[in-house]
């Protein structure tokens, strides 16, 4: 009895640590792959919003707005779409403290327009799907953080946003959230709103 009750624990072991081994290695391919991914000039970015501490915009925003400000002195984009609402725990909106960190960037504010509405990224991508239209806009470029960029890219697809991907690279303290973000993203598959496939990628 001793003896199968320790091949038992045994067993368990041997399996928790292959399932962690396999939640980093996905945690980490799929960071890379957001990494891997190329923007063509488009009308637009979509930057994705986080969380910010009043207008003092967290490492991760401060991230993806430095990646969307690269992009507009490369000549990419003419446009940014700010994306996020505000928090529980937050004192603006996230769209809000995007826009005046890109002003205090040397960015018009004509061109930053605001999503002050979304609480997750299906809402971020739909919403700025809605602002595209508005200003008829045809083409994005869908800025977030290197393990976020694969989900959003392919709600992008299964919404019918003719988009490309650019990514902020996050540091290995942060790996964290790319293994929440596999679980994010089997949740986003089974939802019906994340494209299996992205066939619309450029």
């Amino acid at each position: 009895m001793l003896l199968w009750s320790s091949l038992a624990v045994a067993v368990i072991g041997l399996l928790a640590v292959a399932g962690w081994t396999l939640l980093n290695w996905m945690a980490y391919d799929i960071r890379e792959r957001g990494r891997r991914e190329r923007p063509s000039p488009s009308d637009c970015a979509i930057v994705l919003g986080a969380y910010t501490d009043g207008y003092q915009p967290s490492p991760t925003l401060k991230a993806r707005l430095r990646a969307s400000l690269h992009l507009y002195r490369l000549g990419y984009i003419s446009y940014f779409i700010v994306s996020g609402g505000q928090g529980a725990d937050e004192t603006v909106s996230e769209s809000r403290s995007m826009k005046r960190f890109l002003i205090l960037n040397g960015v018009p504010p004509h061109t930053i327009l605001e999503d002050q509405y979304s609480n997750d990224t299906w809402e971020n991508l739909s919403n700025s799907q809605h602002v595209m239209e508005e200003h008829s806009f045809r083409t994005a470029i869908v800025v977030t953080s290197d393990y976020h960029l694969p989900r959003a890219l392919a709600v992008a697809e299964q919404l019918g946003i003719q988009a490309t991907g650019f990514a902020a690279w996050t540091t290995a303290a942060e790996i964290h959230y790319a293994r929440r973000e596999v679980m994010a993203r089997v949740v986003y598959t089974v939802r019906g709103q994340a494209a299996l496939i992205r066939k619309g990628r450029r």
